[in-house]
């Protein structure tokens, strides 16, 4: 074996144990980025703003309308002026590999899901001691004892199917995630897909539950007020970045 061989042989055993070693860091930065990052904030984090109950106003509303998304036509209708201040304790996006019913009855228009808490909820920080989960088109929560469920307000928590009408809106709603602070302000809408038998309402009060208590927000302004956590949701992405890279060196080598 001549000197140019056991060289470049040393090399690649370093090079090796370098990947292993930045794998490891890799996995273990993103393990404890992928819990931190949807922790949700502390009272004291709270924009004031979210202190407030949403506003709805009947005052100049537009007449339905149509939108076009992915060669799907929808009619809108708008009933209501809406904005609504809140923080995010879930959310589910409808490209969702679990999600079958948007993609079975062909709605597009409906990109997000976000459910949010505001007003009592946010003030007392009972959101912290509860559990959140969304699913297609529903809200869960969950409080631990009677005392937490006694501070809890559902008036202060809907969830909101959101509705955007261009693309450039459309990615702007699904950049949000758990822990999101944001304003949201458009139209509680019905809408429908002309011709079909599908048609999905709203909720107009923030009192009502159960089965068609959501709020359909046909979106024209969305704006994330404070972000969750972005220093733990990028070392989630570089170090998940980094573990691939890591991995294809390894078998590279």
């Amino acid at each position: 074996m001549t000197s140019q061989t056991v060289r470049a042989r040393r090399q690649r055993d370093t090079l090796k144990r370098v990947a292993r070693v930045l794998l490891a860091l890799c996995l273990a930065g993103w393990t404890l980025a992928a819990g931190l990052r949807r922790r949700l904030p502390p009272t004291d984090h709270i924009d004031g703003s979210l202190l407030g109950n949403p506003v709805q106003t009947d005052r100049e509303i537009l007449p339905p309308f149509e939108v076009e998304r992915k060669g799907v036509a929808y009619l809108v209708t708008p009933l209501f002026g809406y904005e609504i201040r809140g923080l995010v304790v879930s959310e589910h996006d409808s490209r969702a590999f679990t999600d079958l019913s948007h993609e079975r009855w062909k709605d597009n228009l409906n990109v997000k899901d976000v459910c949010l808490v505001w007003g009592r909820n946010v003030a007392t920080g009972v959101y912290r001691k509860m559990k959140f989960r969304n699913r297609d088109f529903t809200c869960y929560y969950y409080y631990p004892d009677a005392g937490t469920g006694a501070l809890f307000s559902e008036d202060c928590l809907s969830n909101n199917h959101l509705l955007a009408g261009d693309d450039r809106m459309a990615r702007k709603v699904r950049k949000v995630r758990r822990g999101d602070q944001i304003r949201v302000r458009g139209w509680l809408a019905a809408y429908e897909r002309p011709g079909t038998p599908f048609r999905r309402g709203t909720s107009t009060t923030r009192e009502d539950r159960g089965n068609g208590a959501c709020e359909t927000v046909y979106v024209t302004e969305f704006e994330v007020l404070k972000p969750g956590h972005p220093g733990w949701r990028k070392l989630f992405s570089l170090s998940a970045a980094g573990a691939a890279a890591s991995v294809l060196a390894l078998f590279l080598l």
